[in-house]
This record gives structure tokens, C-alpha cells and sequence, in this order.
């Protein structure tokens, strides 16, 4: 079965069981709302907000966490848009993060978010927290991640091209009620992922949909918003900047990202209706990933994202610090010569006796004219001849 029928065949399972999970519903405490509008992605090569479309392969596996403070991400309003109240006007968070490939085109990855820190303005009115406090620390809902790759466009190590991948997630309801970390129901999400990528650099972009079975109202006015499905989506570009300058990074070790993200409702608010624009989240995020250590398998992610709106859960800022490993074989072109002394990392070695030790393919190797299948001394410059046993070598 070819490797593409099986990643999607995987996703499709994952996908209806988060369909189907996604029918129960708890109750509710309030504000059983989870407001965070930036989750990070469980994939090792991913920046605050995009990721490649490429899985990393055969039981290849990663851990690592996230850490960030955001500022005012939690503020109500009344009707004009004013602030009101600041439930969360400092957080602390992390989310610990780990993935493993499934064959060549999957991978399940899990995040468990934590509040590790938090305050606001108190005593807040029982219709936002019922203890009148957010919780101070607090645990957010666990998340189960999908990938399978639809479309690859990794060229043996080197990616260009057009690919696409899809994205499964469900959350689990086990986060703080009153933290602003939790939605008190399963919820559930499917996304298409898009890059194209010229070696150096790649457009990315994303668009999904997430399902919560649980609508809750939220007191910003007169009437309440009701929090529903969502479209989330993104878009930007990743660049290593040794493509701009070599000074800036000489050893070729760090991913430049900057992105839009943020989503708009699919109901039971109308994606440009009345009370749109307070479920319409958009954020600017800029980021820095750096490969560390000998073979990079350490590595470090660094950066922050703007609110561009006052949508619910946009904070004033962000700031994100990641650090991971993900030990990886380093043969980039699967011939047997480690990257640290393969002279053409990229181009697979064609192992035909002839300097085979150094990671290059070689047509003609000692540069006579006089190619290596049809020459009889290939590693010294001679002349051709109609004698296949004299070809290639120097005359006598």
C-alpha cells in the first residue's frame, strides 16, 4: 500500500474519533472558556506559528517545551470596545510538547499546557469566575496532534516544490474551569497545511476548522457573545538568513519565521456578523529558531507575537522561548557517509567503487573526459581509446 494511501487512511481514523468525541460535553463551571489564542505545534522544525508539511520519519521522535508570557490576554469589554475588566493581566505558561513519526508521511504528537503563573483584577462578578479570582496556577486541556503528509515535497533532505499536509487535534477537558485555560468539553479540529518551499526558504500557510460541541456566553455586553466552531487559519514565510547574508549566520544554523494568525467564528456567530470582530483574533508573530551543538539535534526556539486587534484572548504582546531535542540519524541523502564528512551532503553517493568514502556521486572522477563506467584507470587523467582495456589511461 503506497506510503501516502496509509498517512491519510491514519489521519481519516484520528479525525472520526474526534468527531465522535466531540459529542460529549461536561458541565459546565464557569468560565469554562479556554482563551488562549496561540497553542504551539508538537512538530520540532515548527516556529511560533507555522510548521513544515514534512513528517521526520520511521520512529523518529522529539521532546521539548515552550514557555512564554503574555500581557492583558484576557480583557473584557463593553459594546464599544473599551476595556472594562482584566481578569489576566500577567501569564506565565508552558506547554510541554513531544512527537514521534509513524512510517515516512505521519506522526502523533501530544502538549500538555500549564499555567505556571497568573493574576488579574479581583474580585471579578460570579457571571466571569464564580470564585470571583482566576485560578492562579492551573493545568490546561492536554492535546492529542495528527500529521500525515499528502502531498511531500522533500527532494532527499532538500525541500522545493509544492506539499501539503493535514493536521487532527483534540483537546481533553481536564484544565482549570477558571483559569481561562480549560473549554470544559472535548473539543476538536481538522486543518490543511500549504507550503511551498525553494530550498531556502518556504511560503506556508494554514486553514482548518474547530469543533466545540459546548457554546458558552460570554458577559463582554448586554447580551453576551456565544463562543462556537472557529476558523483558524495563518500565513507567512520561514528563510534561513544565510541566503541573505552569510555573515548573519555562517554555519547555517537558524530559521527565520514571521507570520499572521488568528481565526474567524463559524457559528453560532456569523464570520463577519454582529459580534464578529470580538471572536476575530489576529496576531503578528516573529521568531528565531537556532540548531545548537555539533550534529543540531538541540535546538531553540525564541520570539513574540502583537495582538493587531482586541479580539478575546489577543494579548498586547507575547514573548515565547522554546528548547528541544530531536536526535536524528544525520544522513541527509540515506547513503551511508554522515553529514559531518559527506563532501555533497544532499546527492547520494552512487557506491561504484570509486571514492566511495566521500558522499559525492562521481561521472568522471579524475576529470579526463572519459567517464568512470567506460574508464579504465578512473582515478588517473588519461586519454580515450578504442581499446576498453587502455581507455582512460595514460599513454605509455
Amino acid at each position: 500500500m503506497p506510503s501516502r494511501v496509509r498517512a491519510s487512511r491514519f489521519l481519516c481514523s484520528l479525525a472520526w474519533l474526534a468527531a465522535s468525541a466531540s459529542t460529549v460535553a461536561f458541565a459546565q463551571t464557569l468560565p469554562s472558556i479556554d482563551m488562549r489564542t496561540w497553542r504551539p505545534s508538537s512538530d520540532p522544525a515548527a516556529g511560533m506559528a507555522l510548521e513544515p508539511v514534512t513528517t521526520p520519519g520511521p520512529w523518529r521522535w522529539s521532546v521539548g517545551v515552550w514557555t512564554q508570557y503574555a500581557e492583558s490576554p484576557v480583557v473584557l469589554r463593553d459594546p464599544t470596545g473599551a476595556a472594562v475588566l482584566t481578569p489576566v493581566e500577567h501569564a506565565l505558561g508552558a506547554d510541554f510538547v513531544a512527537e514521534i513519526g509513524l512510517g515516512d508521511r505521519a506522526a502523533v504528537g501530544v502538549d500538555l499546557p500549564l499555567v505556571l503563573w497568573q493574576d488579574g483584577f479581583s474580585p471579578l462578578p460570579s457571571t466571569v469566575v464564580s470564585r470571583g479570582k482566576v485560578s492562579t496556577t492551573a493545568l490546561g486541556d492536554p492535546a492529542l496532534i495528527a500529521k500525515a503528509t499528502l502531498v511531500s515535497n522533500d527532494r532527499q533532505g532538500v525541500r522545493g516544490g509544492l506539499g501539503l499536509a493535514a493536521l487532527a487535534t483534540l483537546t481533553v477537558p481536564a484544565g482549570d474551569r477558571e483559569s481561562f485555560a480549560g473549554n470544559g468539553s472535548v473539543t476538536s479540529s481538522l486543518a490543511v497545511l500549504g507550503e511551498y518551499a525553494l530550498g531556502v526558504g518556504a511560503l506556508r500557510a494554514s486553514l482548518g476548522y474547530v469543533l466545540r460541541t459546548e457554546r458558552h456566553a460570554w458577559p463582554a455586553g448586554p447580551s453576551g457573545v456565544t463562543f462556537g466552531d472557529e476558523v483558524p487559519w495563518s500565513i507567512g514565510v520561514s528563510v534561513r538568513p544565510k541566503a541573505i547574508a552569510t555573515a548573519i549566520d555562517a554555519t547555517d544554523r537558524q530559521t527565520w519565521e514571521v507570520a499572521l494568525h488568528g481565526a474567524v467564528p463559524a457559528g453560532p456567530v456569523a464570520p463577519f456578523g454582529h459580534d464578529a470582530s470580538t471572536l476575530s483574533p489576529v496576531l503578528l508573530a516573529i521568531d528565531d529558531r537556532i540548531s545548537l551543538g555539533s550534529r543540531g539535534d538541540t535546538y531553540v526556539v525564541w520570539g513574540g507575537e502583537f495582538g493587531l486587534d482586541t479580539a478575546a484572548g489577543v494579548p498586547a504582546f507575547r514573548a515565547a522561548f522554546s528548547f528541544g531535542w530531536a536526535p536524528r540519524a544525520h544522513d541527509r541523502d540515506a547513503d551511508g557517509v554522515p553529514d559531518e564528512v559527506d563532501e555533497c551532503p544532499d546527492l547520494p553517493e552512487d557506491k561504484d567503487g570509486i571514492q566511495d568514502n566521500d558522499g559525492c556521486p562521481e561521472d568522471d572522477a579524475d576529470g579526463d573526459g572519459v567517464l568512470d563506467p567506460d574508464d579504465a584507470c578512473p582515478l588517473v587523467a588519461g586519454v580515450p581509446s578504442t581499446d576498453p582495456h587502455t581507455s582512460g589511461c595514460p599513454k605509455k
